[in-house]
């Protein structure tokens, strides 16, 4: 960390990994984990502000996002993975959990940061791109995922490519993001962290069910019907709909308080402010004939504009699963495939999902493939700078 008369300046890269974006640091250039590295981080963000102008969180959840990337000591892994989800309105700031979107920048950044000591050749969806396998340890849920990531012949990430994303412009080279080993990422009690396919719970005076998955990340899934929703509605009219919003904090809280993630579910804001995250589920919309499904996701109280990328594997292996919502919305065909394709305000995101053949059709799968893609591209690299105020306490101490 470099100092200025009045601000602290720490190298960064502002870096896109799918539909959402991210700070990335070096562990190495931060404060040690704790209120400082807490300070610090939000601080660049512009934490808490609803329109973070005074710094690079962007005012939406999906882009108010930070990674924090050091070499593993892991056997099984690369690289560690610290990903950071930063409020926006509020004064919070979490580490337990991942961004799949975010995830498909960590592989590239490591490449090119030279952080990775062992090269192993990846897999492609085009046998003439040559990639690279970066198995990557994310630290919040505790899991490893896989991430095969294009690479030159000089052996640096390429983000060039004709791979197309909904939610995002143009095209970009695929990276394959494998999430087979990420099952039971926030409780560590399967696909199913409550064991139940279905949960009952009252909402607002009637009962209805919801079914909570574990895999990538933690999600309550929810009917939209449910929810007295047509299930189509843009990010922004949903985002803005007060009495929905309600509606998903009660089932959020509920869900939350069902897996031990609160004490009481109206303090879901205060006491788990971003898991689970919530899908509002409905058959796929007559405009997109190639779905399966569709999906509305929130995260911090906010329709996200596209897909999370751990909601998309966490919804394609809830769908494996006898007896779930999303099981008994995709139906007999579309289970058939091996690619579930959800749409979404945006678009589709398609998530490949092959089961463990001897435990298929069954209530815990085990999955020989669960992937998507993603394409990512370092936007820019230097320096941020922090107010040395907030720095305060620690020079104090020292003096």
């Amino acid at each position: 960390m470099g100092p200025r008369a009045d601000q602290v300046s720490i190298p960064a890269a502002w870096i896109r990994g799918g539909s959402s974006n991210a700070v990335f640091y070096h562990e190495k250039d931060l404060p040690p984990e704790g209120p400082l590295r807490d300070r610090v981080l939000k601080r660049v963000m512009g934490t808490p502000d609803p329109i973070q102008i005074d710094g690079l969180g962007g005012a939406k959840a999906v882009t108010s996002k930070i990674a924090i990337i050091r070499p593993s000591q892991r056997s099984d892994a690369d690289i560690d993975y610290i990903f950071a989800q930063s409020g926006v309105r509020d004064d919070n700031i979490d580490y337990s959990a991942n961004c799949g979107n975010i995830s498909s920048g960590v592989g590239p950044f490591s490449i090119d940061e030279n952080l990775v000591s062992e090269f192993r050749k990846g897999r492609s969806i085009d046998p003439t791109v040559p990639t690279q396998e970066v198995r990557i340890y994310n630290t919040g849920t505790d899991k490893v995922l896989i991430s095969h990531v294009p690479i030159s012949p000089d052996c640096f990430s390429v983000a060039s490519g004709e791979y197309t994303m909904a939610a995002v412009p143009g095209t970009g080279a695929p990276i394959l993001m494998d999430y087979r080993e990420t099952v039971g990422a926030s409780r560590n009690n399967g696909v199913l962290p409550t064991g139940n396919p279905v949960d009952i719970i009252d909402l607002q005076g009637s009962l209805v069910g919801i079914t909570i998955g574990d895999v990538g990340n933690i999600i309550v899934f929810v009917a939209a019907d449910s929810m007295t929703i047509s299930g189509y509605g843009t990010a922004q009219t949903l985002t803005e709909d007060k009495s929905l919003l309600d509606r998903v904090r009660e089932v959020r809280g509920k869900a939350a308080q069902l897996v031990g993630m609160c004490n009481d579910w109206r303090n879901v804001d205060q006491e788990s402010p971003f898991m689970p995250m919530l899908s509002i589920i409905s058959k796929a919309p007559q405009s997109s004939p190639e779905a399966h499904m569709s999906g509305r996701l929130f995260l911090d109280n906010m329709c996200h504009e596209s897909m999370a990328g751990t909601a998309s594997v966490c919804t394609a292996a809830v769908s494996r699963t006898r007896g779930t919502l999303v099981y008994d919305l995709v139906g007999k065909e579309g289970r058939a495939q091996n690619v579930l394709n959800i749409a979404h305000p945006l678009g589709i995101i398609p998530v490949a999902v092959e089961i463990v053949a001897e435990t298929r059709d069954s209530a815990a799968p085990a999955f020989s493939t669960l992937s998507f893609i993603r394409t990512s591209r370092r936007l820019m690299d230097g320096k941020v700078y922090v107010p040395k105020d907030i720095f305060e306490d620690e020079l104090n101490a020292v003096h």
